[in-house]
């Protein structure tokens, strides 16, 4: 088994890291300061990575915290002193569920011809479910059914891409790449 240093974890990570941090901060300068907050605890904490298999995960997991921190920290020194508070959640840049979001054309197309057609009456085109049951000459059951397994199929397609980040409201706020092979998101 090879031993992980910190600079074989920069030569391999860095750039995907630094991608992941540029989709949810802003500034350039914010970038490279987490990017650099981001290496020196993977430094500090490497040596507790047990498994090969668990390092990439845990590398996502910590740039996350180091963003969320880096929000906090920021809306801590922008808040008046009688209004400030600790957010239970980090601001979401809003582009992050908008870039997950243009995922899904690319995906529907994947998916057989039924589902597609399905899911572009119903969620594209706004028919309600009794209205493609007409169209589609099927029992208003059996167009539910139809909505509800190709919406399922399509959030599968998802999932076996990235794993999602959701808050408590499910928005989404982050992503990590697990098998990008329609998805479009390298």
């Amino acid at each position: 088994m090879t031993t992980r240093t910190t600079e074989n974890v920069w030569k391999e990570f860095s750039d995907r890291l630094r991608r992941f941090i540029v989709a949810r901060v802003r500034n350039s300068h914010d970038v490279d300061d987490l990017l650099q907050e981001v290496f020196a605890r993977i430094h500090t904490g490497l040596g507790g990575v047990e498994s090969p298999e668990a390092l990439e995960s845990w590398l996502f997991q910590i740039t996350r915290h180091a963003i969320v921190d880096h929000y906090r920290r920021h809306a801590a020194a922008t808040s008046p002193v009688e209004l400030r508070f600790e957010p239970t959640e980090a601001p979401t840049p809003p582009d992050v569920a908008a870039e997950v979001a243009s995922w899904l054309a690319p995906m529907v197309d994947l998916m057989d011809e039924e589902d597609r057609e399905a899911l572009r009456l119903t969620d594209l085109e706004g028919l309600s479910q009794k209205e493609l049951a007409a169209r589609l000459g099927l029992s208003l059951t059996g167009a539910k059914s139809r909505v509800q397994r190709a919406r399922r199929r399509l959030r599968d397609l998802l999932t076996e891409c990235c794993e999602i980040e959701r808050d408590r409201r499910g928005n989404t706020i982050a992503y990590t790449p697990k098998n990008c092979t329609s998805c479009g998101c390298d």
